[in-house]
């Protein structure tokens, strides 16, 4: 999971258009990849502009995934194209659904 917040400057309606076009390219490819959703904030005057949850085939797919030429273009565009950013590993615990 990635929480980020956009770049000071950067308009909100640019920030997910950045998100959406040029850094979920990038997502797409990992190799291992499952599932990924972009969760964009409804207004922009909260702490965070949005998250995005990304699945594997497996927990070492998920491990390794940063170690790709793949990984690291969508980190390096996640770093740049954000003035904050928390990225967690975590292990999904359904309670409903």
């Amino acid at each position: 999971m990635g929480i980020i917040k956009r770049p000071e400057g950067m308009d909100f309606e640019a920030f997910k258009l950045w998100w959406l076009n040029e850094h979920a390219p990038k997502v797409k490819q990992w190799p291992g990849l499952v599932e990924y959703r972009i969760n964009l904030c409804t207004t922009p005057d909260q702490e965070f502009d949005g998250f995005a949850e990304v699945s594997f085939e497996s927990r070492e797919a998920m491990e390794s995934v940063f170690e790709t030429a793949e990984g690291q273009r969508a980190r390096d565009s996640a770093t740049s194209g954000a003035s904050k950013l928390c990225i967690l590993l975590t292990e999904e615990n359904v309670m409903v659904g």
